[in-house]
């Protein structure tokens, strides 16, 4: 009940794992530790892939406009009971939304389609350093401006996120981020990008992997979206009362949730990336061949391929965050 709370900032999420391209030979995957440490704060979603050694830079959001004084969701008040008897009478101030209303019911819920950023994809392959930072650099202006445009609209306060691409390890608030996986940490509102996955998915099949960076980083951005909207602390508040079994349903529907709304960026600016020809093949096969299926072991956090799929073409499709509500889906469609 009440306003949603923070948690500390040292939780992070188990990867999904992305799938072979099409004909490509299916290599063993690394086992990783996947531990799920329920009850904190910071969601930190994660995609596979293996690096070296040093953090390279930050890429920000640059000149985008920002809605500082956007209002936020009230606190939740209760009355003074600090009044005399012989007052007059108090009127009780209004209360906070509770979690479950946030959740869903949020106001994302009524921005209709998004709007187009009109940004192609960036033309630099990860065959750098440098160059996958440009990559990334040249995409978040493009989804800093379709969300600041939803956001605004319904009056939800908007921040750029901030972008790091890095090789090896380097240090976060939700952890050491150790070049097996993107990662979006809400502590500082970072999305961390390993060179060394996208790197080695470009050297077996380029486009596969621009499309997994394509689906990888509006993905991440989906949970900055949650952030900047409540949704993530109101969901983390859910969980927080709930049994385990509970809390991965929970999960899945936050995880869903941030591809559904990743989906729909690249579905309002499917013609001016393009989205078409092999890219728009290769896309729906990683989205059909993403999920808790691929985990080695297995944890059911984020969601099995039908799902996946499901969300993933459920935004696309639509352009709009309403067809991303997860918290009002039945349990059968977050498995």
């Amino acid at each position: 009940m009440g306003q949603p709370v923070q948690q500390a900032p040292t939780w992070q999420y188990p990867p999904i794992p992305i799938p072979q391209p099409p004909g490509g030979r299916r290599r063993k995957q690394k086992k990783l530790s996947r531990g799920l440490l329920i009850g904190l704060v910071v969601l930190a979603v994660l995609v596979v892939g293996s690096g070296v050694t040093l953090i390279v830079r930050s890429v920000g959001g640059g000149n985008d406009p920002q809605a500082k004084d956007s209002p936020s969701a009230p606190a939740s008040e209760s009355p003074s009971q600090s009044e005399s008897p012989s007052a007059s009478p108090s009127t009780t101030a209004p209360r906070g939304p509770t979690a479950d209303e946030v959740v869903k019911g949020s106001k994302l819920y009524t921005v209709g389609p998004v709007s187009a950023a009109a940004c192609k994809e960036p033309p630099f392959a990860p065959v750098t350093v440098a160059a996958a930072q440009q990559y990334y650099a040249r995409l978040l202006p493009c989804l800093n401006h379709t969300w600041w445009l939803a956001l605004t609209k319904v009056k939800l306060p908007f921040r750029n996120p901030k972008a790091v691409v890095y090789v090896g390890k380097t240090p976060s608030p939700c952890g050491i981020q150790r070049s097996v996986r993107a990662a979006y940490c809400g502590a500082n509102e970072t999305i961390y990008l390993p060179f060394a996955v996208d790197n080695r998915y470009y050297k077996s099949n380029p486009v596969y992997a621009r499309a997994i960076m394509l689906n990888t980083f509006a993905h991440e951005y989906g949970h900055h979206v949650q952030k900047l909207s409540g949704i993530l602390a109101a969901s983390m508040t859910r969980q927080a009362t709930m049994t385990p079994n509970q809390k991965l349903t929970e999960s899945r529907r936050r995880e869903l949730q941030a591809t559904c709304l990743g989906a729909a960026y690249l579905g309002s600016n499917a013609a001016a990336i393009p989205m078409s020809g092999p890219l728009l093949v290769n896309w729906k096969f990683l989205i059909s061949h993403s999920g808790d299926d691929y985990a080695r072991p297995r944890v059911h956090d984020h969601g099995n391929r039908v799902s996946n799929y499901q969300w993933s073409i459920a935004g696309f499709n639509s352009k709009q965050p309403n067809s991303c509500n997860t918290f009002t889906a039945a349990d059968v469609r977050v498995n």
